[in-house]
């Protein structure tokens, strides 16, 4: 297993294994808080992710939001895969280089095929981004 980046825990669980998420990774998962009602998840702003302006590209925020809420829209089902249907972000402040930007995400409603979800990207208490969304679950038959 590769070293973690400082900040994060040994524990986390890598998730950008394929596709695109490997290019624009690594994310990590972390343990879940309130009883399993906030799913967590990691990166931390290298070079690769930074924009012209100095600050984390708003492309790279978004990315993490999505896999975050993918992955939290499947969890506890016996789901193999979902689809994103909607994915709506409002940027709230900058990220910087070395920051650990956290994904808090929660399953707001859920139909037999659909999830809602809303989160927040920060950095300790600094806000970077909230956002809510919408998956269509997938499972095989």
């Amino acid at each position: 297993m590769a070293d973690r980046p400082p900040g994060v825990p040994e524990s986390a669980e890598e998730i950008s294994i394929a596709g695109f998420n490997r290019f624009v990774g690594p994310l990590y998962r972390l343990t879940d808080e309130e009883d399993g009602a906030v799913k967590r998840f990691v990166f931390v702003a290298i070079d690769k992710h930074m924009n012209a302006a100095g600050t984390v590209h708003g492309g790279m925020l978004m990315t993490l939001m999505d896999a975050a809420m993918s992955q939290s829209a499947r969890s506890g089902t016996k789901a193999t895969g979902s689809n994103t249907v909607s994915l709506t972000c409002d940027f709230v402040g900058p990220g910087r280089l070395g920051d650990v930007v956290e994904a808090r995400v929660r399953v707001t409603r859920r139909t037999r095929t659909m999830v809602f979800l809303s989160g927040e990207l920060r950095v300790g208490e600094r806000v970077l981004l909230v956002g809510t969304g919408l998956w269509k679950i997938v499972t095989e038959s």
